[in-house]
């Protein structure tokens, strides 16, 4: 797997996981059984928590992918550091065009 497909299957597994765990937290189902528009309702209450635990999680997995040690999970990840991390343009924009595919599929109440 090269590194592309590896931050594409990281972000695709962050908000499968950050979904999945939302979900069953405020309605204690799965987000198969529910209704594209209670999905989409529920998703945009936690809108601004996406962000957030998306850089907690995915860049010290992406740090790692480049063979780069990071003590940054500590502090606020900022998108530059984001972008840092990625070490490429390439890099940098497969992880954002596969977070706004995601975060798309949400919006139409839709599972990534």
């Amino acid at each position: 797997m090269n590194k592309e497909e590896a931050i594409k299957d990281l972000v695709n597994s962050f908000f499968i996981e950050f979904t999945k765990e939302t979900i069953i937290k405020e309605v204690g189902k799965m987000p198969e059984q529910l209704e594209p528009k209670i999905l989409k309702q529920i998703m945009l209450e936690h809108y601004e928590d996406i962000a957030n635990a998306f850089h907690q999680s995915v860049y010290p997995q992406i740090a790692a992918i480049n063979g780069i040690k990071t003590n940054d999970t500590t502090k606020e990840i900022t998108p530059d550091m984001m972008k840092s991390v990625c070490m490429s343009e390439t890099l940098f924009n497969t992880m954002v065009d596969t977070y706004r595919k995601n975060f798309i599929a949400l919006l139409q109440g839709r599972m990534p």
